[in-house]
């Protein structure tokens, strides 16, 4: 008897407490499917607006590539725009700074680069920017601010594109000694198939230094 009692005690008690805490359940379990759906709605939205931002990007760089440099700047600038969180609005960004040097204007160039910066997402991308707008002032033969610009950052993706600049800014201001140093270092850090190794190896004769050198200590 006092087994039958106790389980309709427990019943009623469970009863009475579905009854006081049965809509907090119900809405916690709404709220559960909810996140759900949420979630998945939210990565599709995610790989559309990537789909999109492609989409969009692949326009802008043909219109660049046609030398439709009107169209392609405001695509461009819509990429940026639009999709900001996208890797594509820093490719974006990246390309109308070599649209705007192209078209002789080195300070939309910079701004483009300064966009890039800002829209950038990650330390590599950052770093990259940095360097370009070292090259950008090399471009325009503003050597103090470029060496200015190269000793603020603290290379840790792309040391050789550095160095690399940073020996263009020694050749620039007639330090060929220290240029040689830094081309011969340039290699060193390179693979040996990199494409950009024959550029080097010309900067490194220009500055007086010797590419046997590099292979030797390689």
């Amino acid at each position: 008897m006092s087994e039958q009692y106790d389980e309709h005690e427990q019943s009623e008690r469970v009863r009475q407490w579905l009854a006081k805490n049965g809509s907090n359940l119900l809405t916690a379990f709404l709220l559960v499917i909810a996140g759900v759906g949420g979630w998945q709605w939210w990565q599709g939205k995610q790989v559309s607006q990537s789909q999109e931002a492609g989409s969009q990007y692949q326009k802008f760089t043909q219109a660049a590539d046609q030398s439709d440099a009107a169209k392609a700047v405001v695509l461009g600038e819509a990429v940026i725009k639009n999709y900001a969180e996208s890797d594509f609005a820093f490719l974006a960004a990246l390309r109308l700074c070599k649209l705007h040097m192209d078209q002789g204007k080195p300070e939309l160039a910079m701004a483009a680069l300064d966009k890039a910066e800002k829209i950038a997402g990650n330390e590599q991308n950052v770093e990259l920017a940095k360097i370009r707008k070292v090259q950008l002032l090399l471009a325009q033969a503003k050597y103090a601010d470029a060496q200015k610009a190269a000793d603020a950052i603290k290379s840790v993706y792309y040391p050789a594109s550095l160095m690399e600049a940073k020996g263009d800014i020694a050749m620039a201001n007639g330090k060929r000694d220290q240029a040689s140093v830094l081309y011969r270092d340039v290699l060193l850090a390179l693979d040996p198939d990199s494409s950009s190794r024959a550029m080097i190896e010309m900067k490194l004769s220009d500055a007086g230094g010797t590419v046997e050198t590099t292979q030797e200590i390689r």
